[in-house]
């Protein structure tokens, strides 16, 4: 099947009428051929394809003018919104919208505005100043000047929707999605195979709620995907509408109580931090890597590590559901003992660090006012690893999501966020004395584009061109407390295949290196010999 950027970059090869053809059948625009082409078309068959618009264009607006309906003078709008007729066909539109609000004053005049067209609201003000809706047209009129700013294209619509993504503010972030694709599409600005395509570059671009949406209202099908090559697997479990597993907020964590080696995981929301645990409980208790896994149902997140420990387990090349986005103010505790293959035990708790708090250094560091939610997590974090800090060996990982350097919280990147988790460190000490390694986990990194067998030095180079500032800082201070022989060690990491946000094909070879690694860095004591000092530090 022949992509619209196929025809773009090599357009040169095609004949005036397969060009035709192609925009015939919806695959390019005229304003494509014309404007996004590597290299130019040859005048010839510039000449051809110009003449060719000209004639339907000219053919259109007969239709359009004999026709005199506001649906399709929109509909010419759609395909011709800058040809030789665009602005009579504005003035038109303007002439009807006019006539249709005073031949039916009676019904809501906000039906029949045209929500992407500046002047139909603008008409809408006019002629209703005191409308319900007014605050509503103000508010879009000034997003359709954005957009004119930023542009229209498949390229706008992605940054706009990372942008909802990641912007708090949004309370439904899939609605608010939602809404801006179906106004990019109702106005003309892409098409239905730009939508395609948009999905078959990125699959992960929109959630799986998403997508339903886009189904339910026949913008999408599921034949779609098919073409696009995508998996039937994910393709049967979008179908069958898959609930996300939901996570309960746990109670404050005031005190690690358990003697084992605390791994502490780092990292921003949404860096695949809680999903990344999910693989490593989860291949930790199918007895491949360790024995077996043993967990302490007396720590404060036993119910969380449950649930996550059991994302993956029965997966075995199915697609799984991975979870809903966990409280971004709540520190996690997961007490467990993992049994090598020496028959030595080795007492682990993870701790899931609330995903918020790394913004919540930066605020703190830079005077600004924090929640209460945003308070009670920097106490939490104080708590465990300052005032209440035990005597147990100590591994941090943190963990930076591949690609997302340059997107936007708050209107900072990760990078500014990170720098402010490290003058945390720095300050309070928190790596001195009892750490014994300090690890950098790129997550998501199925993404990279690395050349076979160089994918170590392809995610060095990148977190060096990238983050450079606080991986420096981080052997900065291994090197001061003598952590690991002064050395950051970067641990890439997958969970497989993901499609839609939402649904996953776990691969364990990724998490399985983890558990390995946690089973070589943490000492393993001899049950028997456990079992004694237990026993001792419980009398």
């Amino acid at each position: 099947m022949i992509t619209k950027s196929d025809i773009l970059a090599n357009a040169g090869q095609y004949t005036a009428q397969e060009l035709i053809e192609f925009i015939v059948n919806g695959v390019v625009t005229f304003d494509d051929l014309f404007h996004q082409t590597t290299l130019p078309l040859s005048a010839s068959v510039e000449q051809v394809i110009k003449q060719y618009q000209l004639e339907v264009e000219t053919e259109a607006w007969r239709t359009t003018c004999a026709t005199n309906t506001l649906a399709v003078v929109n509909e010419f709008l759609k395909y011709f919104p800058n040809g030789q007729y665009a602005q009579k066909a504005k003035q038109l539109k303007a002439r009807l919208e006019e006539t249709q609000m005073a031949v039916n004053p009676l019904e809501d005049p906000w039906e029949i505005v045209d929500t992407g067209s500046i002047s139909s609201l603008k008409l809408y003000i006019e002629q209703f100043p005191n409308g319900k809706y007014v605050k509503e047209a103000k508010r879009l009129i000034n997003n359709l000047r954005r957009e004119e700013i930023i542009g229209y294209d498949k390229d706008a619509l992605t940054f706009t929707i990372k942008n909802i993504q990641a912007d708090r503010a949004v309370i439904n972030k899939d609605e608010e999605i939602f809404k801006t694709i179906v106004s990019y599409l109702k106005r003309g600005k892409i098409s239905h195979q730009d939508l395609i395509m948009m999905i078959a570059k990125d699959r992960n671009l929109l959630r799986a709620s998403v997508i339903n949406m886009l189904l339910e209202e026949e913008h999408i099908s599921y034949k779609d995907f098919s073409l696009i090559g995508i998996e039937k697997k994910f393709i049967r479990h979008l179908a069958a509408r898959r609930s996300l597993q939901r996570f309960d907020t746990p109670i404050k964590l005031e005190q690690i109580n358990k003697v084992s080696t605390e791994v502490y995981f780092w990292g921003i929301p949404s860096s695949g931090k809680s999903c990344a645990l999910g693989a490593i409980l989860s291949v930790a208790g199918m007895g491949t890597v360790a024995k077996s896994m043993m967990k302490d149902n007396d720590c404060q997140g036993y119910g969380y590590m449950n649930r996550l420990s059991a994302l993956f387990t029965t997966s075995h090349g199915n697609v799984c559901t991975l979870p809903e986005s966990t409280s971004i103010y709540s520190t996690y505790e997961m007490g467990f003992d993992l049994l090598d293959n020496q028959n030595q035990l080795h007492p682990i708790t993870c701790i899931d660090l609330a995903g918020e708090l790394v913004r919540c250094m930066y605020k703190y560091d830079a005077n600004e006012l924090l929640s209460d939610d945003e308070k009670e997590a920097l106490e939490t974090l104080t708590n465990i690893l300052v005032d209440h800090r035990t005597n147990n060996r100590k591994i941090h990982i943190f963990v930076i999501e591949y690609g997302a350097e340059d997107r936007l919280y708050e209107g900072l990147n990760q990078q500014t966020y990170l720098d402010a988790a490290l003058r945390y460190v720095n300050r309070t000490g928190i790596f001195k004395n009892d750490t014994d390694a300090v690890y950098l986990m790129i997550t998501k990194v199925d993404k990279a584009e690395a050349p076979k067998g160089q994918l170590a030095t392809f995610l060095y180079d990148y977190i060096t061109n990238n983050y450079s500032g606080f991986f420096n800082g981080l052997v900065h201070i291994c090197k001061e407390a003598e952590i690991n022989e002064g050395k950051v060690d970067i641990i890439p990491f997958s969970l497989g295949k993901v499609c839609f946000q939402d649904y996953c094909i776990f691969d364990e070879r990724p998490a399985a290196y983890v558990v390995n690694k946690l089973l070589n860095t943490t000492k393993g004591i001899r049950q028997s010999r456990l079992h004694r000092i237990l026993r001792i530090l419980s009398e």
